[in-house]
């Protein structure tokens, strides 16, 4: 039974394997913190907004932080061939790049 006044929209990619990619696949039955959850909204999905900044936006972002409290950038989220090319690009300009593996500890 769909509940027509509950829509979930989507802004943008999700990656595979994601609860994001599974309702956009249609799952009628999602996995949700050791939960079987029946998907009653409706799933929209739209390209035109993005909650994210684009490479060029995070390399920007980047170089406009005071380079001496800068220590270190750690990349945690998004797919991991977008994550290390970001990474050789905040490498190239000088800057300590981390990509944690999950459980990797840190001392700051």
């Amino acid at each position: 039974m769909q509940n027509y006044y509950c829509t979930i929209l989507f802004i943008g990619y999700c990656a595979k394997g994601t609860l994001g990619d599974r309702l956009l696949r249609g799952d009628p039955i999602v996995r949700l913190r050791n939960r079987d959850l029946m998907v009653y909204a409706t799933i929209q999905k739209t390209d035109l907004l993005s909650g994210h900044g684009d490479h060029n936006d995070l390399v920007n972002t980047v170089k406009h932080q005071d380079s001496e409290k800068l220590k270190s950038v750690f990349l945690v989220h998004g797919e991991i061939k977008s994550m290390n090319m970001l990474g050789d690009a905040l490498t190239a300009l000088g800057y300590k790049v981390n990509l944690p593996e999950k459980g990797e500890t840190f001392e700051l």
